[in-house]
């Protein structure tokens, strides 16, 4: 019986395989560039159905009654964002896909903080960042007190009060 069920298994797998169409990347690539979102849309469906695209440029309609192609104009917007300095990326690591920082610490002095029913501080700094405690260890740093945030491993972050040796895990909130 298990016989039957892998070669009927190994058979279907060499029919879906002999079935598979294979897709052109270049055109995949080419429709990336279309702004309109129902244009780049018909694109994909296009060239995921082996349609030939003619270019990033050209877009090929299917009607009821014939093909018609269009001329579409692609040009990339890339996107306003104002420049940060590294000191206001630090601790956004783990947000966004690439480096931003190369500072390993901060200094800062706590100007707001907020304490829950369980004991987790959120602490807002002098540069307006705003990070909060993970875990339930003790941490006694109140306003007006300078604090270091420090790279830790596994992209953690330990925040320790200056003059004391205690340190807590923290993570940025904004």
């Amino acid at each position: 019986m298990n016989k039957v069920f892998a070669v009927l298994a190994l058979g279907l797998s060499v029919s879906a395989n002999a079935n598979a169409k294979s897709v052109d990347i270049a055109t995949l690539e080419s429709c990336t560039t279309i702004q309109n979102a129902l244009k780049r849309l018909v694109c994909f469906d296009d060239a995921m159905a082996g349609n030939k695209v003619a270019s990033a440029n050209t877009h090929v309609q299917h009607t009821a009654s014939s093909t018609v192609t269009s001329k579409v104009t692609a040009t990339p917007v890339a996107p306003v964002v104002p420049a940060q300095t590294a000191e206001q990326k630090f601790g956004l690591e783990n947000k966004v896909k690439e480096k931003l920082s190369d500072i390993e610490n901060l200094t800062l002095k706590v100007v707001k903080l907020k304490v829950s029913s369980r004991g987790v501080r959120t602490f807002t700094l002098e540069n307006d960042h705003v990070w909060k405690q993970i875990g339930s260890d003790s941490f006694y740093a109140k306003v007006g007190d300078k604090i270091t945030i420090k790279r830790a491993s596994f992209n953690s972050y330990l925040m320790s009060k200056a003059g004391s040796n205690r340190s807590i895990r923290v993570k940025r909130l904004q």
